[in-house]
This record gives structure tokens, sequence and C-alpha cells, in this order.
């Protein structure tokens, strides 16, 4: 033991203690009770002798003043305890009913099947959702698998990214589901590409709020199991409430199988699925009259970029009374954020009147259209925005979707080139404000993925 770990050590007093637990809570939702004092302690030694503190009142300063760090010391503290298709019935549940009774009401045109993993820890969810996923034929319906994995843990996600796994991770899996989705390494087995494909990662701490636009909404499915077993039970409700607001109405929140949501939230409807407790977002729950299942720029155009990021209306542009087609805009897309798509609808056509050359306000109008399945009105528009401007990337790839799901291959291949080309000319361009701090590469993938796909089908036809 080095001298100032021993120093820090006797420092580690009990009010310390608490101050410690009660920011790690206060920032994460992660409650340490004092059968885990030890461990908490050994973090901080750990950290704080890194920097060569003189005392853990130094590292707690450095703790609130480094958001990095912070995230560095909750690597330590979490536990990734997970496993490839842990409890497999819910699995099931997914494959064999959640799935086609959402899909059996939507149009393939309306893009993907989005499911957030919500504390992923080092991807076997995630990986095992995106299997059940192409399992459940998605594909084959037309429509395009999506899964997102969020967690605090950096060193988890880096786990996850990397996608590969040690023989003893895979014991519990089927050989059959082991030969289709994995391929041997050199240290073990690694996810198959048609798997990682429709699986992203990103950092995400869920007690943060607000949550960055691309996790906002739109979500079919929810997976938040053993996440909030830590959290004092205001933080677990708050979070269940954040994710309700985030799933579409019809979307189901899957929670670990020994969990409750009893004194927690009765918004959900309990939905039993052979002898599996789920619990779906009544579909009374829609606040608008515009889209009957509103769906995000990533899941139109499978890229991850969200259509309306929020906006602070500027002093002097009230949203009740904005003025000039800019202020109408950021009031459509602030309306547009909180659900309210009837007005955001006249707040960016009156944009429209008084500019008709304002490409970003031809854009947000064909999203408001797609999303209420006005299909060839948001084609319409988006052909606009690239009229004004033809580096509109988001634009182009909204194209190339609403053409891929009609089965126009070749219109789709074209799409996806201007979206390419688009990207490597202006990629700070106007159309990156619609990004909402989502990365950009995320788009390239996207895009050539997308034209591949097309580019076959186009060749078969």
């Amino acid at each position: 033991m080095s001298g100032h770990e021993a120093r820090l050590e006797h420092d580690l007093t009990a009010e310390q203690g608490e101050r410690f637990r009660e920011y790690i809570h206060e920032h994460s939702g992660i409650h340490l009770d004092d059968g885990r004092t030890d461990a908490l302690r050994i973090s901080l030694m750990t950290r704080a002798t890194r920097f060569c503190h003189e005392s853990l009142d130094h590292y707690y300063e450095l703790l609130v003043a480094d958001e990095a760090e912070f995230r560095e010391l909750m690597n330590l503290i979490t536990i990734n305890e997970t496993s490839f298709f842990r409890f497999p019935a819910q699995f099931d549940a997914l494959r064999t009913f959640v799935v086609p009774e959402i899909l059996d009401t939507r149009s393939p045109a309306l893009g993907s099947f989005r499911t957030w993993s919500a504390g992923c820890s080092t991807g076997e969810e995630p990986y095992s959702i995106a299997m059940t996923l192409l399992d459940a034929g998605i594909d084959s319906l037309g429509h395009h698998a999506e899964v997102l994995g969020t967690d605090v843990s950096t060193h988890a996600l880096e786990r996850a990214k990397a996608g590969i796994y040690t023989p003893r991770s895979l014991l519990n899996v089927p050989h059959e589901i082991v030969t289709r989705y994995f391929e041997p390494t050199a240290t073990g087995h690694r996810v198959t590409d048609p798997v990682r494909d429709v699986v992203d990662f990103r950092y995400q701490n869920l007690i943060k709020e607000p949550y960055p636009s691309a996790l906002m909404g739109n979500w079919d499915v929810i997976f938040c199991r053993n996440v909030t077993i830590y959290f004092r039970i205001e933080s677990t409700r708050r979070v269940v409430e954040s994710l309700f607001e985030r799933l579409n109405p019809g979307g189901y929140l899957f929670i670990g199988h020994s969990e409750t949501l009893t004194g927690i939230s009765d918004r959900f409807e309990t939905v039993e699925v052979g002898g599996v407790f789920l619990h779906r977002k009544p579909t009374a729950a829609v606040r608008v009259s515009v889209p009957e299942r509103p769906q995000s720029a990533r899941a139109v155009a499978a890229a991850g970029a969200p259509q309306f990021p929020a906006r602070a209306v500027e002093p002097g542009a009230p949203a009740s009374e904005p003025s000039g087609a800019a202020a109408h805009l950021r009031a459509a897309q602030a309306l547009a954020d909180n659900g309210d798509f009837d007005a955001a609808l006249e707040r960016v056509t009156e944009a429209v009147r008084i500019d008709p050359a304002l490409a970003a306000a031809r854009y947000v109008l064909g999203l408001i259209h797609l999303r209420a399945g006005r299909t060839d009105d948001a084609v319409a528009e988006f052909g606009r925005t690239v009229g004004i401007d033809d580096d509109f990337v988001l634009a182009h790839l909204n194209l190339g979707n609403i053409h891929r799901a009609r089965g126009e291959h070749a219109h789709a291949c074209r799409e996806y080139e201007a979206a390419l080309r688009a990207l490597e000319r202006s990629p700070d361009g106007a159309w990156s404000e619609f990004l909402g701090g989502f990365d950009p590469e995320v788009l390239v993938m996207t895009c050539r993925r997308s034209l591949d796909h097309c580019s076959s089908m186009r060749e078969r036809g």
C-alpha cells in the first residue's frame, strides 16, 4: 500500500463517505448502501491515488469539476453482470408476440422497429435483442431492425462495441444461435456483421435529463432490466416516467423478471405472454392527432438523426407570437419536441409562406408530413429541400429510405449517393443542426449500408 493510499484510507470518514454517496446518487441514481461501503472506499482510493491527492476532499473537488472523472469512477462502482438471452422467455415474448402486434398496425414506409437497451452493460442484451428481431423476420416484412445500447460505464461500452466474447459467455447460448450469429476468433467469438449492423452504442446516464434528442422518443420497445435495483425509489419513479414518455403508444417496457412496477407507476397496461409479464403503453395515451405513430428521423432515415432538436426561442420572438420565418421555424421545432404536431404544422407552414426558400423549414415540413403518413407530400417537400440546398444530407437520406420502402431501388441508390456526396462537401452544413449531437460517422455508415442493399436489389431486379 502506498503512502498516499494509507493516508486516504484513514481520511474516509463517515461524513465523507456519505458525501460521496449522496453525490453519486444525485448524478447517477445509484444508491450505495452500507453494505457497499468497502467497494466505495476501494474505488475512491484507486482513483484518488492515481492523481496523488492528499485527501479525499481534494478528490471530491476533482470529481465535481470533471465529468470525465465521474465516468471513470462509475466504471469501478458499477457491476456489469449480464449474459446472452438472459431470461429467455422475455425474448420469446418479444419475437412471437410484441413484434407481430406492433408491425401489424404499421406501414413499412414508416421505417424502423426501434428498441433501446437502457443499461446495456457489455452488450450481451442489445445483441440478443438484435438476433431476436432478425429471427422475427422484420427485414422480410419490409421493416428495419434498429437497436441502441446505452450505459453509464464507458469501459463496458468499449467491450460492447468490440463485440468479442469468451467461450464462457456463450455456454448457455444454443449451438444453432452460435453458428448463425457468431464467428470464431483467436480469443473467443465475435458477433457477426448482420447483427452488429443494426446495433449502436452510446454513453447515457439515465438519471441525467434532459436526454439527448436522439433518445427523446419514438421507441417501440425499451429494455431496462435490473438497472434501477440500486436506485432509490424516487429515482426509479423518475426514470420509469421518462421511459414511458419516450415509448410509442402501444410500445413495451421490459423490466427484470423479478422486478415490479407496483408503487412505481400505474400508467402502463400489464400484459401476460407465456408467463412473462410485460408493460405496454396504452394506445389511448396518444397526445397528438396528426401522426398515427410518430417516427424519428433515425427511424425514417435509419441514421439516428433527431428530426426536431429543441430550440429556445430568442427574446423578442416568443413562441406564441413569432415574427419572421426563422422564428416560426424555431417555434415549430419546440412545439414538435413537445408533441404538438398540429401547432407545429401551422408554424412551419407560416415559415414557408414567409420564406419559400428556407431549406430547413421545407425539411421540417417534410418530416411532419412523413409522421402523419402523407408520404407523397413528404417526398415533395424533401425534393424542394434539396432543390434549395443540394447539400442537405438528411433530406436525401429520407428520400432514399422512402424510395427503398417503395421498392424503387434505382431512385433510392441515387439519393443515397447524393447524401454521401453531400456529406463529403458539407459535413457541417445547415442540415447538421438536426443531428442533435449524434455522430455524423453513423450517417456515413448507414448511407453506405443502405446503398449496398439497394444496389444488390436493383441488380436482382
